[in-house]
C-alpha cells in the first residue's frame, strides 16, 4: 500500500514589498480617526513602512510577532476568494497526484478523444497510461490520453491477453507485463510483453483451453488463462462430470456423492511462470454439498435439469481466483494462497495495492498476501482514495428488527471512531478531500471524514424502484475537488455526473449512450467502458 498522506492546507504566505503606485491602485476602508475618508493602499503602505523604520530592532521584532497574523488576512483578503478556492483546487490534485482513480481536471465538462469499437478484443492497463488491446493477429498499445497507437505487435492468431479480470472493480491497477496466448486450441503458444513492446520471450504450451467452454480444445485440455507479473493461470481436474438438480430441491449430499460417482475431480489453480513453466504457488477448490446451491443449471429439451459445474478462472492485476459454484480459492501474483475460509469471501482490491476478501468478518490482505487486520463487518474499500491507511470503513448490522445498518469507521486499533446509520449502502464510492461519498438506497450522500455527520446528501441523483431496480453508480474518478460518478439504469443509456465533493452540488453533467460498465482513470485519465471503449478529456 502507499504510504499514509494526510495534509493539512498549508498556509498562504504572502511578501509585502513596495511598487510604484497606480491610478488604479485598490482602496481601503480608512481607520476610526478619519469618518468617511477613503485611502489608497499605496498611501497606507507607504505609512506603514515609515513607521516600520522608525522601530528599533527589538521594536520590529515584537511588532511582526504581535502581527503577523492580522497582515496574512489582511493579504488573503486582498488577493480575493476566486484566487483562494483556485489555489485550494490546485492544492487538493497535487496532494492526490498519481494515486488510483485521480484524473486531471474535472472543472468542465469531458468530451470523448477516442473509441475503441465492438470486436477490438481484451483490454489490459500497463504503466504510463497505456491501453492493450487485440484486433487480429496483432496486439497494439495506445494512449490513454489521446487513443494514438504506440507500438504493435504480431503474436499469432486469436490472441488473448491479460491480465484483466472479469470485472471493472480493479481501479485502473497497471499490470506490469503483458501475457497473450494465441494459436489454434490444440497448439496454443504464450507471449510475454513488456510496456515498450519488447518481446520477453514466448513457450509453447500445447493443446489449451481459454475457458471452461472452449470445446474445440481436445478432451482434458486444461484452462490456461494469462495472469499478472507473467504469469499463467492453470486448472486441471476433471471437471466434466454432471448430476441432477433434485426436483423441486435444493442440491444436496446425495447430489454430491452423484457428481464424484461420474467422474467429478476437485479441480487445482497452479499459478507459472509463462515463460520457464515454474510452478509460483497453487490451490485446490474442495467442493462442498452446501456449494452446490450456487452452482447453474442447464437443461436440454425434454430432458431432466443438471448442475453447471464448471470452473471459472478471474485473473486481475490483483490476485488470481478459480470459483466452483460457491467455493473457491485466490492465489497472488508471488503465489501466496489466501483463506478464504469455508464459506467464501467477496474479493475487493485496494486501491494502490493489496485486497479485502469481505465477509461477516473482513480480512485485509497486503500485495504480499500476508493478513493486515481482521475487521468485524463488512470492509468495502473506496473506489477513490486519498488516505489508504486511513480507518477502515465497515458496513455493521442487519438493517431489521436485530440491528440496524450502519456504516462505521474503525482505527487500525480495532477502535470505532464514529457510526453513521445508513440506508440499504450499496458501496463507498470515495474519502477524498475529507469527505466520504457513499451510494445508499436513496442517492448518494457525503460524510464527514472525522466525525461521521452527514455534510450533503443528493436523493435526486439516482431513480431506484423499490425491489431495488434502477439506477446504479458504475465508476467513480476524482480531481482531488470534484468526483466523476457513472451513473448506468435498465435502458440503454448512462449519465456523467460531476459533483463538488465540499457540498455535493453537480458542477456538470452528460448523457451518453450505452450501458456503462464502468470508469477508470488510466495513466490520469478518463476511460469508459460502455460495449466500446472511450477515452474522455
Amino acid at each position: 500500500m502507499p504510504p499514509r498522506f494526510r495534509r493539512r492546507e498549508p498556509m498562504a504566505t504572502f511578501e509585502l514589498v513596495p511598487d510604484d503606485e497606480r491610478e488604479d491602485e485598490p482602496f481601503l476602508a480608512p481607520d476610526g480617526d478619519e469618518p468617511g475618508g477613503r485611502r489608497p493602499l499605496a498611501d497606507l503602505r507607504d505609512r506603514a513602512l515609515a513607521r516600520w523604520r522608525s522601530l528599533s530592532r527589538r521594536g520590529r521584532v515584537t511588532l511582526a510577532a504581535g502581527t503577523a497574523v492580522v497582515v496574512a488576512a489582511a493579504a488573503t483578503a486582498a488577493v480575493g476568494p476566486g484566487l483562494l478556492d483556485a489555489r485550494a483546487d490546485r492544492l487538493r490534485a497535487e496532494a492526490v497526484q498519481g494515486l488510483p482513480g485521480v484524473v486531471g481536471d474535472l472543472s468542465e465538462p469531458l468530451g470523448e478523444t477516442w473509441e475503441l469499437a465492438n470486436g477490438h478484443g481484451t483490454l489490459v492497463t500497463l504503466p504510463g497510461g497505456i491501453v492493450l488491446t487485440t484486433q487480429g493477429t496483432s496486439v497494439s498499445a495506445l494512449d490513454a490520453a489521446t487513443g494514438e497507437e504506440l507500438w504493435q505487435r504480431d503474436v499469432g492468431p486469436y490472441p488473448a491477453c491479460g491480465p484483466q479480470g472479469s470485472s471493472r472493480d480493479d481501479p485502473g491497477t497497471p499490470a506490469d507485463t503483458a501475457v497473450c496466448l494465441s494459436g489454434e486450441s490444440d497448439d496454443r503458444t504464450v507471449t510475454v510483453l513488456d510496456a515498450t513492446g519488447v518481446v520477453l520471450g514466448e513457450r509453447s504450451l500445447g493443446p489449451a483451453r481459454t475457458d471452461a467452454f472452449d470445446e474445440a480444445a481436445p478432451d482434458g485440455a486444461p484452462v490456461v488463462v494469462p495472469a499478472a507479473a507473467g504469469a499463467i493461470a492453470v486448472v486441471e481436474g476433471s471437471t466434466n462430470a454432471t448430476a441432477p438438480w433434485p426436483a423441486d430441491d435444493m442440491p444436496d449430499e446425495d447430489t454430491l456423492r452423484a457428481l464424484r460417482a461420474d467422474g467429478w475431480v476437485d479441480p487445482t489453480l497452479r499459478l507459472e511462470d509463462a515463460l520457464t513453466g515454474e510452478v509460483r504457488g497453487e490451490a485446490t477448490v474442495r467442493l462442498r454439498a452446501q456449494d452446490l446451491g450456487e452452482c447453474g443449471m442447464t437443461q436440454d429439451e425434454d430432458a431432466a435439469p443438471e448442475l453447471m459445474t464448471d470452473p471459472m478462472v478471474d485473473a486481475s492485476p490483483s490476485v488470481t481466483s478459480l470459483s466452483v459454484c460457491s467455493a473457491s480459492v485466490l492465489v497472488t501474483p508471488d503465489g501466496a494462497v489466501l483463506d478464504v475460509g469455508p464459506d467464501g469471501a467477496w474479493v475487493r482490491p485496494i486501491p494502490g495495492g493489496g485486497h479485502v476478501l469481505v465477509s461477516e468478518e473482513s480480512t485485509v490482505i497486503d500485495e504480499d498476501g500476508s493478513v493486515v487486520a481482521t475487521v468485524p463487518g463488512f470492509l468495502l474499500p473506496p473506489l477513490v482514495d486519498d488516505d489508504p491507511e486511513g480507518p477502515f470503513l465497515v458496513l455493521v448490522g442487519t438493517g431489521d428488527a436485530e440491528g440496524e445498518l450502519r456504516l462505521t469507521a474503525v482505527g487500525p486499533d480495532g477502535a470505532e471512531e464514529w457510526s453513521t446509520p445508513t440506508d440499504d449502502l450499496g458501496g463507498v464510492l470515495a474519502r477524498v478531500a475529507g469527505v466520504v461519498v457513499v451510494q445508499d438506497g436513496g442517492g448518494l450522500v457525503g460524510i464527514d471524514v472525522a466525525t461521521g455527520a452527514e455534510v450533503w446528501a443528493r436523493r435526486d441523483l439516482l431513480e431506484r424502484a423499490a425491489d431495488g431496480s434502477g439506477d446504479w453508480v458504475t465508476g467513480a474518478v476524482t480531481d482531488g475537488t470534484r468526483l466523476l460518478v457513472g451513473i448506468s439504469g435498465s435502458g440503454e443509456r448512462h449519465r456523467l455526473v460531476a459533483l463538488d465533493l465540499r457540498d455535493g452540488t453537480t458542477v456538470w453533467e452528460r448523457e451518453r449512450r450505452g450501458y456503462l460498465e464502468g470508469l477508470q482513470s488510466i495513466g490520469g485519465h478518463v476511460v469508459a467502458f460502455d460495449g466500446a471503449v472511450h477515452g474522455l478529456g
